[in-house]
């Protein structure tokens, strides 16, 4: 049997639009509508992506009104939702929930906003490498991951895996990447992390999506849909299909599915739903810098330092609000006179974690000499 990825239209962001998009989307993914995954009285976690402290309609953050249709749908069958995430800034919390628009819905719905940077965590050894996940993600009896379609510069797409990074609590989430540098390597222990959350159920708002340098400064693309499956791996590999992005390049799903976690092989895959296929656009235009360095062996980066790199640059639209500095996980970034933060090139491995955290997109990630010959291919393969 193969495995069932469903999509549903949803021209806008309108209530009334994604209510009946959210409930036709489990219509055809359970056969009795979210009851096949909640019963009463059960904890459902819903996990949104709140990477950052910016308005639903800049679409870095999944839009409070699919979360609110999916709280809805809890209640009505006995469900006790709350939604949680970490933030990209776990210092400015409160900032984030009022920004996102997840303060006021959750208000109106009178559902617990949950800060999980104060919950406690259980530990993990995965290679060596210690890690927390934050308890109330497995705790509840279901966890509905609720991603944000984009592109992303280390991992090309943040959607239903990616997202499950934000049940990391604290500054960890900075300090992986110093651990994982790499693109592959980073997608590698994604999938670890994967495993350890297993989410029963998995939304994803595509509605507005973002394209290109994502998952902050991207453009914004009107897809008009949502999408959902029990399995992240398959939806994750859909989009990829829907979206004509090569598999090989989201590492991520080959690594789960060969480890019997989720299902990639498009051939496995029943799309279902009221969207029409194919979609009448260009295909996604994701970004190709950071997977450059997998052309690259990790011990010969290091060797070659001074000539294979990717770092930050800063534009006019730069305030110094410092957000940069602190997300760095090997303090390359500080405040300095001048208009702009100074950066340390030495020190500099990029993660692209001050791309991901600027709330101005003023930060342009460039790549050396070597990179560019290799990105126009002016270098073998």
């Amino acid at each position: 049997m193969r495995t069932k990825v469903a999509l549903s239209a949803c021209p806008d962001y309108s209530p009334a639009n994604v209510q009946a998009a959210v409930e036709r989307l489990v219509a055809d993914l359970g056969g009795r509508g979210l009851a096949t995954w909640v019963r009463p009285g059960q904890t459902v976690l819903l996990k949104p992506n709140m990477l950052s402290a910016r308005t639903p309609e800049q679409a870095v953050t999944t839009h409070p009104e699919v979360v609110r249709a999916l709280i809805r749908m809890v209640k009505a069958v006995g469900g006790r939702p709350i939604v949680a995430d970490s933030a990209c800034n776990a210092i400015q919390i409160e900032r984030v929930w009022e920004k996102t628009g997840f303060k006021a819905m959750c208000g109106e719905e009178s559902v617990p906003l949950v800060n999980l940077e104060k919950s406690s965590s259980v530990q993990f050894n995965w290679a060596g490498v210690v890690y927390s996940v934050a308890k109330p993600v497995l705790d509840a009896a279901l966890v509905i991951n609720m991603p944000k379609l984009k592109t992303h510069l280390l991992t090309v797409l943040t959607n239903a895996i990616k997202n499950i990074y934000g049940t990391l609590p604290g500054f960890q989430k900075t300090m992986l990447h110093k651990q994982y540098p790499t693109p592959d390597q980073f997608c590698a222990f994604l999938a670890e992390l994967y495993v350890r959350v297993k989410p029963g159920l998995t939304i994803c708002d595509a509605v507005v999506a973002m394209e290109g340098n994502g998952p902050s400064a991207g453009e914004l693309v009107l897809l008009g849909f949502l999408a959902g499956s029990t399995d992240g791996v398959a939806l994750d590999a859909a989009m990829c299909h829907i979206l004509k992005i090569a598999l090989k390049k989201v590492s991520y799903l080959g690594l789960l599915q060969q480890a019997g976690v989720g299902v990639a092989d498009w051939s496995q895959i029943e799309l279902v739903g009221n969207v029409p296929l194919p979609l009448q656009r260009p295909p996604y235009r994701v970004p190709a810098t950071t997977r450059l360095l997998n052309w690259i062996p990790i011990w010969l980066v290091r060797m070659l330092a001074p000539y294979v790199w990717i770092r930050p640059s800063f534009t006019a639209r730069c305030v110094k609000c410092g957000l940069c500095v602190k997300a760095c996980p090997v303090t390359a970034l500080r405040i300095a006179d001048g208009p702009r933060p100074v950066l340390n090139p030495a020190a500099c491995i990029g993660c692209c974690c001050c791309h991901e955290v600027c709330p101005q997109r003023a930060v342009n990630m460039t790549q050396s000499f070597l990179l560019n010959l290799r990105k126009r291919g002016k270098l073998p393969s």
